[in-house]
């Protein structure tokens, strides 16, 4: 919890300025469709850092829960606010992310599907002597990606870990491409070979 917690504020210091681009397009959203910002700060906080994070990353708004499929089509879907708002607001109360809801809801339906979200992504990591192994996580029903994702477990793991380098193995080609640049917008060296069923990378976390 202390490593999440030093993560968050590092993030939110670091994205304090973009984050307020970001609050400006999810008002007039907000607005135009009669929903609300998750009420949470820390929520809200995290999840506009995430978004600043993925436009620097990859260059466009993605959503904050996925990273990038490698379908074209799929990924302008993805592309906050995506394509899938309103059907998740009718099954979970909220968009996915719980970033969006209308606005009538109820303090404890945004905690309930807050805490949904946090449960799918807050779960143990297949990690065991400095190999991280990423595959078998549950897929999205509508998106057909993992949850949680390549993107979010490598995250979660680099908060505290003291190793000097960390190997990853992912199922998909498009999964490798992301963590190369994932690396490259946290400045790590990362190197990658196909193996006869998935591909590993080494990260050097040594700068």
């Amino acid at each position: 919890m202390l490593n999440m917690m030093i993560g968050f504020f590092k993030d939110y210091f670091k994205h304090k300025d973009a984050a307020k681009k970001q609050q400006r397009w999810m008002e007039k959203y907000c607005e135009q469709k009669g929903y609300a910002i998750n009420p949470n700060w820390m929520m809200s906080t995290n999840l506009k850092s995430n978004l600043c994070e993925m436009e620097a990353t990859y260059g466009k708004r993605y959503c904050p829960c996925f990273e990038p499929s490698g379908d074209k089509a799929l990924n302008k879907k993805m592309s906050c606010p995506c394509e899938y708002v309103e059907d998740e607001i009718a099954e979970y109360g909220t968009c996915h992310c719980a970033l969006f809801g209308p606005a009538d809801l109820s303090k404890e339906q945004w905690k309930a599907s807050s805490k949904r979200l946090m449960d799918e992504y807050q779960v143990p990591k297949n990690l065991k002597d400095g190999v991280l192994d990423t595959r078998g996580m549950p897929l999205d029903p509508r998106r057909e990606l993992p949850v949680p994702d390549m993107m979010h477990q490598v995250k979660a793991v680099l908060n505290g870990y003291k190793g000097k380098k960390l190997t990853v193995i992912v199922e998909r080609e498009q999964e490798m491409i992301n963590l190369e640049k994932i690396a490259s917008y946290k400045e790590y060296d990362c190197s990658w070979k196909p193996k006869e069923d998935y591909f590993e990378a080494v990260i050097n976390l040594k700068r």
